[in-house]
């Protein structure tokens, strides 16, 4: 058996209403349920007695799922980290005018990480023409905005 893509994204977040006004409202995802949740058997699933879980699912353009989980009960915290750091991760969303969408990340206050775009250079390579951008969600999690070459 092995893996064979990957199946969803979760991002925990401080205040899913904050959330849906960026991953909706500016990055334009769909969003397709909002639901409590108490259920002691996700409390299980997440080694934890008990949990209060808000968690909106968006639809990432392709089908795949973005799960924005916001943990009422028991509350997390925020922890800084950069992208060299030990055990952090990015997602990378693919988007059709990475120009219009960083005015529009700009104007939202967004924070942005790139100090500018790149475009690869990786002839033959997956990424060859791509033009990439990094910037952080409102949490702080760090977001790669990949527009790529449509020739």
């Amino acid at each position: 058996m092995t893996v064979s893509r990957i199946d969803h994204v979760g991002i925990t977040v401080s205040d899913l209403d904050r959330a849906l006004g960026f991953y909706r409202d500016v990055l334009g995802l769909r969003v397709i349920a909002d639901a409590t949740v108490t259920e002691p058997e996700v409390a299980e699933l997440l080694g934890l007695d008990s949990v209060q879980l808000r968690i909106a699912d968006l639809d990432s353009g392709d089908g795949r799922i973005v799960e924005l989980i916001q943990y009422v009960q028991p509350k997390g915290r925020r922890i800084a980290y950069e992208s060299s750091d030990s055990a952090t991760a990015h997602i990378a969303f693919t988007v059709d005018d990475l120009a219009a969408l960083r005015d529009r990340l700009t104007s939202a206050g967004a924070t942005m990480v790139s100090r500018q775009p790149i475009t690869i250079n990786e002839p033959g390579g997956a990424f060859d023409g791509a033009i990439c951008f990094y910037v952080r969600d409102p949490d702080g999690v760090i977001l790669e905005l990949v527009q790529r070459r449509t020739d």
